[in-house]
């Protein structure tokens, strides 16, 4: 049951909630002030992958669990504790939640309406880049958690991935990289939003052939990291679209260094080449039947 107190909540401060360390003492009363303490029983979902959300939330007492959805499989990625809060990324890019939270056993919690947390953060330099920050780490973790490539890396690996990561954002119909570019740099995962495969029809320079639509866990560019080739097709962000970007070198290191790593990276591209290849067949046989047909 969701209760509410008018006296500010005076166990909500920077000793018991770290982030909250940014904040001028007016501003951590105004947090405080629209505070809602809230009790759940175990087992209860309290944000589901997908929503948008309405509160950000600080965990007062309990242990909850997140789970991520991608291929058609869920993972574990994390759990989350007393002190901590979640919901942020969801808040600060006005997007759907990216993963699934869910009590492990009762939990108190604070619900900060999202209205006063943007405005916070429209007000606040600091606390603006300590979510940013925040957001940014978990998001990155729980695509690294769940993509087929990077989930087979040690941890401290991948904690070395997020701590010299380089982020990068993309308004909806932005190009990441066209068809033929030779910058093969880096390897890109998805932390955020969608994009479009695509690679100029054959016989149709106005035309395009589409050959998959990416989300949050998938990655980018990894064909011409191995190949040293020029990218082969182009990337469209569909909406808006975050990434992390990870190097060429630091691949190539890995492969060497880590067997699975370098099967997963292998298999990875072979299954796309197939599905590129097996595309173009039907596009040439949906040509030839068109030429006969005339």
């Amino acid at each position: 049951m969701d209760t509410h107190t008018e006296e500010p909540l005076q166990d909500i401060d920077a000793k018991i909630y770290p982030i909250l360390a940014v904040l001028f003492p007016d501003e951590l009363h105004f947090f405080r002030s629209f505070a809602i303490p809230v009790e759940m029983a175990a087992n209860v979902a309290v944000i589901t992958e997908g929503q948008y959300i309405q509160y950000l939330y600080l965990i007062k007492s309990g242990v909850l669990q997140v789970n991520k959805r991608h291929n058609d499989s869920i993972f574990e990625i994390g759990s989350i504790t007393p002190g901590e809060v979640f919901g942020e990324a969801s808040i600060l890019y006005n997007a759907p939640a990216g993963a699934d939270v869910r009590t492990v056993e009762p939990c108190e919690l604070y619900q900060i309406p999202i209205e006063q947390v943007r405005d916070t953060l429209n007000t606040s330099e600091r606390f603006m880049r300590s979510i940013t920050q925040l957001a940014e780490r978990r998001s990155a973790a729980g695509a690294l958690a769940v993509n087929p490539i990077f989930s087979t890396l040690p941890q401290a690996v991948r904690e070395v991935i997020l701590y010299n990561a380089q982020f990068l954002s993309l308004k909806a119909g932005k190009v990441l990289f066209h068809e033929g570019d030779a910058d093969t740099r880096f390897m890109y995962l998805i932390l955020g939003g969608e994009a479009e495969i695509s690679m100029q029809h054959p016989q149709n320079p106005n035309k395009k052939i589409i050959f998959a639509r990416l989300t949050s866990g998938d990655e980018i560019g990894e064909i011409s990291v191995i190949t040293q080739k020029p990218h082969a097709a182009t990337v469209t962000a569909t909406t808006p679209l975050r990434l992390i970007m990870i190097s060429n070198e630091s691949v190539q290191a890995w492969r060497e260094r880590y067997s699975d790593f370098g099967h997963a990276l292998y298999a990875c591209v072979q299954h796309k080449l197939n599905h590129s290849l097996n595309s173009l067949r039907d596009i040439n046989n949906d040509s030839k039947g068109a030429i006969i047909d005339k």
